[in-house]
């Protein structure tokens, strides 16, 4: 089974994950790698690959999401797929998580998860402007009463 990593500058990263949890209740096997502001990035470079050698089965390799291209985790991540099988992709967000984590397979690919993690239901990008005054009925939010 291909293995996930998230890295991000900061705790954005560890912030996904913990969301994820909030949501569906289980990590799904996703660890997170933050750049803490002011680790040199060979530093970072080898906090990433401890944590993608501690993984069990590599054989499948690692979708890594990573939150911009061409920062200092963006890179590492490109550098160590000299020694690990890789699947690169930026701009990560929640929806993209989500499908990715509640919809991954044993059967899927690290090339099947690249094309969901970059399809457009994964993306999650909506918009709406809303007038003042405006008299739209709208869904209520639920409300969990057991807490």
């Amino acid at each position: 089974m291909v293995n996930m990593v998230i890295i991000s500058h900061g705790e954005f990263c560890e912030g996904l994950l913990s969301s994820l949890k909030m949501i569906v209740g289980d990590t799904y096997g996703v660890k997170a790698v933050p750049l803490i502001p002011g680790e040199s990035p060979d530093s970072y470079r080898e906090k990433l690959s401890e944590v993608l050698s501690g993984y069990e089965n590599q054989e499948s390799g690692f979708l890594i999401l990573s939150d911009i291209a061409g920062g200092t985790p963006f890179q590492s991540a490109a550098y160590l797929s000299k020694e690990f099988k890789i699947g690169l992709v930026s701009g990560m967000n929640m929806p993209m998580l989500l499908s990715l984590s509640l919809g991954k397979t044993k059967e899927d690919t690290l090339d099947s998860l690249v094309e969901k993690a970059t399809a457009k239901d994964s993306i999650g990008i909506q918009s709406k402007v809303f007038g003042k005054g405006e008299k739209k009925q709208r869904a209520k939010l639920s409300v969990n009463k057991n807490r």
